[in-house]
This record gives C-alpha cells, sequence and structure tokens, in this order.
C-alpha cells in the first residue's frame, strides 16, 4: 500500500488528516512516485489545491527535479540501465582523445588559469597555454586509457605514489560540478 492510500484508510477510520504533518518525503512519495496529483492530495487534507502546491514547491518537491535527481544520482533501476549504457558507450578507446580535452577544460582550462592568462599583465603567453593545455591533455589521456583498459593495479599505483610523493598535505577534494547541473536544467527547460 502507498503513503496515499494509507492516509486513504486513516481518514475512512474517522483520522484527521492535518497538512503540516504531513512530511515532505510523505508528500514527495504521494506526488512523484505515486503520481497523485495535487488536487487528489488536496481532496485527501480537505485544503485548497494551491496550498499542496505551495508546500510540494517549497520542498522542491517537482516532476523536474525529481527525475533529474533520479537520473544523475542513479537512484532507480531504469537509471542504472541507463548509465550502464554510457558507461560503454563513453569508455571506448576512441574516445580517450574527447574525454581527455573535455575533462581538461573542465578541470583546468575553464579556471583560473584563463583568467591569469587573459590578465593584460600576464606572464602566461598563448605558446605557454598551448603547452600547459597539451601537456593537461596527454596527461588526462593516459588516466582515462588505464581506466578504459581497467589498469587498476596500475591505476592504484599513479593515485598513491603521486599522492605520497606530492599532494598528501594539500586541503581535501571539495567536488565543484562547475554548474553542470543548472547547464542540464536550462537545457531540459528547453
Amino acid at each position: 500500500m502507498g503513503v496515499f492510500e494509507e492516509h486513504k484508510a486513516r481518514k475512512a477510520s474517522g483520522e484527521t488528516l492535518l497538512l503540516d504533518e504531513l512530511t515532505p518525503d510523505e508528500l514527495k512519495a504521494m506526488f512523484i512516485d505515486e503520481q497523485k496529483s495535487d488536487y487528489l492530495i488536496s481532496q485527501l487534507f480537505e485544503v485548497k489545491e494551491s496550498k499542496i502546491t505551495y508546500r510540494r514547491k517549497k520542498f522542491g518537491i517537482t516532476i523536474r527535479n525529481s527525475i533529474l535527481d533520479e537520473y544523475l544520482l542513479v537512484k532507480s533501476e531504469k537509471a542504472r540501465e541507463m548509465n550502464k549504457e554510457y558507461k560503454q558507450q563513453l569508455l571506448q578507446e576512441e574516445n580517450i582523445t574527447m574525454i581527455s580535452k573535455a575533462i581538461t577544460h573542465f578541470a583546468f582550462r575553464n579556471g583560473p588559469v584563463e583568467e591569469m592568462h587573459a590578465d593584460p599583465n600576464s606572464q602566461l603567453s598563448d605558446a605557454d597555454m598551448k603547452t600547459l593545455n597539451k601537456f593537461m591533455v596527454n596527461r588526462m589521456a593516459y588516466i582515462f586509457k588505464l581506466i578504459v583498459e581497467e589498469r587498476w593495479i596500475e591505476f592504484d599505483y599513479l593515485i598513491r605514489s603521486t599522492d605520497m610523493m606530492y599532494g598528501h598535505n594539500w586541503d581535501d577534494a571539495e567536488p565543484d560540478d562547475g554548474g553542470l547541473r543548472k547547464l542540464i536544467e536550462m537545457i531540459l527547460k528547453k
């Protein structure tokens, strides 16, 4: 029995359902998982439909956000299958150059180094940037070659030896999507 049906049964047994006691998880389950409309939920709680809509939006419960979360965070079986397909398509030898260039742009070129290069007082010339970009793309290509070929022993050695010799005392990583999620949302809106 779903959340909506549980609440419906409680109401049928004489219990008064209070909207303030409806948790965001329960509302999300009804609206997203059980596909109950704001109207049906409002009838269950005997409130105006606009109160349900307001409450849903207040908690960020929208179809678009839920679909994004389901697929980008791989939360459902369908999303897991799709994720596997993308992995198989992407992790191919012929994609290493494309992946390496994209990751170099994402992690290096589209960051502080670009601002340094664009600064009129910078000592980074166009030739320097070309050298840095080529170096980064080639190193990324090596890393992704290890991943595509599933050379995990060599990959492990690369990670552990580099960390031990060079980056061990750096700050912990803080994952940064660089605005990718917002870009995906914009594309989906169109």
